[in-house]
């Protein structure tokens, strides 16, 4: 089996003096971090330069850098009224938006080193998925104990087992589904599983479901060859990218490579950009769209987000490396409109009147990458960068918070995490 990478990118922050018109996109995935009724302070400056491609460090911290044990990470942010709930591999903690002192909530289900999940928010109580798995834990925000209250694998082992323990019970069952990312709309989880064939280049199947927040029994809405990934609920419909199995011509080909290069890599098939009703139904073909790594098992991070019935997207058209691009596609028309020519990694948020993008990108097209902030008017075409920093700094999740967006960030450099601001204007 393909192995499971978890590829994040999501984008950095810094106060950076320079502004330029180029593309990006906005949207806010369905059950996203609702927005907080306070403010942001700013944290302390750091003191790291300005690189040559404009982009710079962070300026503005909530959580000033620091090491968590074992050089973990902050995995998951979510905006709680007038304070921000964060997680690393085994905490729950929570800091003022105003500013001030972190305090731990309390455990918090265990991940693995490359594990991440979004966290959702249903009355007083924090939602999460286990990563890779059709298991749903539940526990109070106030902190205590965590409970798998939906758990939809066979041998029914529970959620938030350490990584260890995952990997001695995995051994063996090389066709055991894995569980994409799910989306969540407050009633329902959507997911798909995906069973790669036996043997080398076994072609994958995939199959859509969704299981209401009250558990029962998941309901199939969609079958097909190929891998799954990125489970968007858009209005009355799922969106979700679909890479096919390889074509005949295809194995021939790379098993004539492997003839010539025993690490040649794999091969996949065409790209695309599906939708299909929530109830369930037949699957639409709305753009063969490409990121640089194809596969829903290793993340394929072409869909940024939704806004109502629009869906915002970003990817290489037709699968060619020659035609980045930021779209917009209005589900009822079925309209598609390219509003940059980048291809940025990341996720869009839906703020007042304007869309906002944090991604991974080129500052310029065809110049340096850099993490990006950008905005869009929610029907404009125009898109406006504001801010950037530089790509030593890593984004593993983000937040919106009235008039900012919060990012955790892990510089590989000095082993610091933290939780930065950057300003939206």
């Amino acid at each position: 089996m393909r192995k499971f990478w978890v590829l994040v990118a999501l984008v950095g922050t810094g106060s950076v003096a320079c502004k330029r018109e180029g593309g990006a996109q906005p949207s806010g995935s369905s059950g996203a971090n609702a927005v907080a009724a306070a403010s942001v302070a700013a944290g302390p400056a750091s003191s790291a330069g300005v690189g040559e491609n404009g982009c710079g460090a962070p300026s503005d911290y909530l959580v000033p850098p620091q090491k968590y044990p074992d050089g973990d990470l902050i995995r998951a942010l979510i905006v709680d009224g007038d304070r921000l709930l964060f997680r690393n591999a085994h905490e729950l903690m929570s800091v003022p938006l105003a500013g001030g002192p972190v305090a731990t909530v309390g455990k918090a289900p265990a991940l693995s080193l490359r594990g991440t999940t979004e966290l959702w928010q249903v009355g007083d109580e924090l939602v999460m998925q286990s990563p890779g798995e059709p298991i749903f834990m539940k526990g109070k925000k106030s902190g205590g104990t965590w409970t798998s209250f939906i758990d939809l694998t066979a041998a029914k082992l529970g959620g938030g087992r350490d990584a260890t323990t995952r990997l001695l019970q995995s051994l063996g069952k090389s066709t055991t589904p894995v569980t994409s990312a799910a989306d969540f709309d407050g009633k329902a989880f959507y997911y798909a599983e995906i069973t790669q064939g036996k043997g080398r280049d076994a072609p994958a199947s995939s199959t859509l479901k969704s299981v209401a927040f009250g558990g029962g029994a998941p309901q199939t809405l969609f079958e097909s060859p190929g891998e799954i990934s990125e489970v968007t609920r858009v209005g009355d419909q799922l969106a979700f990218h679909l890479v096919l199995p390889p074509t005949a011509e295809q194995l021939k080909a790379k098993e004539e490579e492997r003839k010539k290069n025993k690490f040649a890599f794999g091969v996949s098939g065409e790209s695309w950009l599906m939708s299909v009703p929530a109830a369930g139904g037949a699957g639409k073909r709305l753009l063969r769209l490409s990121s640089l790594f194809n596969g829903g098992l290793i993340q394929t991070s072409t869909i940024l987000g939704a806004d109502g019935s629009r869906l915002y997207v970003s990817g290489y058209l037709e699968e060619d490396l020659q035609k980045p691009g930021v779209f917009r596609i209005d589900f009822p028309s079925g309209e598609s409109v390219q509003l940059d020519k980048r291809f940025i990694r990341g996720k869009a948020y839906v703020s007042g009147d304007q869309v906002v993008l944090v991604g991974s990108g080129t500052v310029e097209p065809g110049k340096a990458r850099g993490t990006l902030l950008l905005t869009l008017p929610r029907d404009g075409k125009t898109v406006t960068f504001v801010s950037c920093i530089a790509n030593a700094w890593s984004l593993h999740a983000s937040a919106l918070a009235p008039k900012a967006v919060l990012l955790s960030l892990f510089e590989t450099s000095t082993g610091l995490a933290s939780i930065a601001k950057l300003p939206l204007r």
